[in-house]
């Protein structure tokens, strides 16, 4: 179920969609922006997921640009009758937190280091 976590100016979205492009998984970084129809974005964050040192990056979550609406981000929320709730609330949670560090932070030229994300748990 989509829900709606922040209105912003479309500028913005421009700005977090055009950070996100530049520092996609093929080049190094955690992102996967998948374009949809009437300008509408996904983009996939991933994380680190390490075991006895080895490191690799697995889907911690998604969000939306423009898909409930022009200038709305919009989120997954947690769905009561998914078998992984516990660990979808921190993924949900975590996918909030790198939206708000996108919106303050994501301007052209910055590098932004994300070192404090949760890990993906292994399956």
């Amino acid at each position: 179920m989509h829900a709606v976590y922040k209105a912003v100016p479309l500028e913005d979205i421009h700005r977090i969609l055009d950070y996100c492009r530049n520092h996609m998984k093929n080049n190094g970084g955690l992102f996967e922006v998948y374009p949809g129809q009437d300008d509408m974005e996904m983009v996939i964050v991933n994380a680190c997921s390490g075991e006895d040192g080895l490191t690799q990056l697995r889907p911690l979550g998604a969000f939306y640009c423009n898909f409930v609406a022009p200038g709305v981000i919009s989120i997954e929320e947690e769905d009561p009758h998914f078998d992984g709730a516990k660990t979808r609330k921190q993924h949900v949670s975590a996918i909030k937190q790198i939206i708000d560090i996108l919106l303050k932070e994501g301007h052209p030229g910055t590098n932004i280091s994300f070192q404090d994300l949760p890990t993906v748990e292994s399956r």
